[in-house]
């Protein structure tokens, strides 16, 4: 399936999503919350999630290799374009759009560059998984929600460290390559085996357990920035939770948000502040009002990195794929 039809159809999903929301949801009562909302805490929501993409870039600063020196200007900066990547165009297309950006930049393999990318997924989920069990373990839930949480999470766990395991030993990583692409065509098997290789320059950091380690201590900050944003938000929408259950639904969107998503997180966003926030009893009127401001705060990091990528000599009609398409030829 090429990334225009998987973009089609998580669009649509996420639409129905949104249309079932709509169906569901008191919209008079959401507007009456938003007129009643205390739009101050916008701003520490705001400047918690700026901290988010702060401690991100410096984070990714030690994912490569320490004889690799990269500004930590360009490492914000990409962090962002990539953010408004996932925003807007959606379908994790910000990943690709970061990896490209810095890539260029800073003449580096734009595959080894996307091995970092997934050496930060892997410790994100590590974290997660880790502040889903002190959810778990603390926060009296439902019953079936514990029930799916405990299966989720052990999938997860057990499914990262076999990651780490394999990638922290690249000559495995190869000859499960060599295996896989031994039916291949010998030109298709070469390249195949190039861009393997330079991925797996992106993981070496793995090797390196004191960088690697450092990265992951700093997973746990900046996921808690963001806890604290939407501790805020709630704030502003007249939500009377404290700061725990807002881990909730931190660790549920950021988990959601490693599967493609439609532009602008149409429809999975609303759901998913719904379906966890109600979990504490938060009405779906004015979960969807906690909804609304966060898309209102996210503007400022999306015009942001749209004003970066513009910068960088790029535009909404660009396909920056082509830079990787090139490099697979090499």
């Amino acid at each position: 399936m090429n990334n225009k039809a998987r973009l089609v159809i998580v669009t649509i999903i996420g639409v129905v999503l949104l249309g079932l929301v709509l169906v569901r949801v008191n919209l008079r009562q959401m507007l009456e919350t938003l007129r009643a909302a205390n739009y101050l805490y916008l701003l520490p929501a705001l400047a918690a999630q700026m901290g988010f993409f702060l401690v991100k870039a410096l984070r990714w600063r030690y994912l490569f290799p320490a004889e690799r020196r990269i500004g930590f200007g360009a490492l914000f900066s990409a962090t962002l374009i990539g953010y408004f990547g996932n925003q807007i165009i959606g379908a994790s297309s910000g990943e690709l759009l970061r990896s490209v950006v810095l890539g260029q930049k800073e003449s580096w393999s734009k595959s080894a560059t996307l091995g970092t990318i997934f050496v930060e997924k892997m410790w994100d989920v590590l974290v997660l998984c880790l502040f889903l069990l002190v959810i778990l373990w603390i926060i009296p839930l439902p019953p079936l929600v514990e029930s799916v949480g405990q299966a989720g999470l052990l999938v997860l766990l057990v499914g990262a460290l076999l990651l780490v395991v394999l990638l922290s030993r690249s000559h495995w990583a190869t000859q499960l390559v060599a295996l896989i692409t031994r039916r291949l065509s010998p030109g298709l098997a070469q390249r195949l085996a190039g861009i393997v290789e330079r991925f797996i320059l992106g993981v070496r950091p793995l090797r390196n357990w004191r960088r690697s380690l450092l990265a992951l201590f700093l997973t746990v900050p900046m996921w808690l920035f963001l806890a604290v944003s939407f501790y805020f938000l709630g704030q502003a929408a007249v939500i009377g939770l404290p700061f725990g259950p807002y881990l909730f639904p931190v660790v549920v969107i950021a988990l959601a948000a490693s599967i493609p998503n439609p532009p602008w997180n149409v429809g999975m966003l609303e759901i998913l502040s719904i379906t966890t926030l109600g979990v504490f009893a938060v009405g779906s009127s004015q979960a969807l009002a906690f909804v609304v401001l966060m898309r209102a705060m996210r503007l400022v990091p999306i015009i942001w990195g749209y004003a970066l990528f513009s910068r960088e000599g790029y535009g909404l009609r660009t396909h920056p794929q082509t830079s990787l398409e090139a490099e697979q030829s090499r």
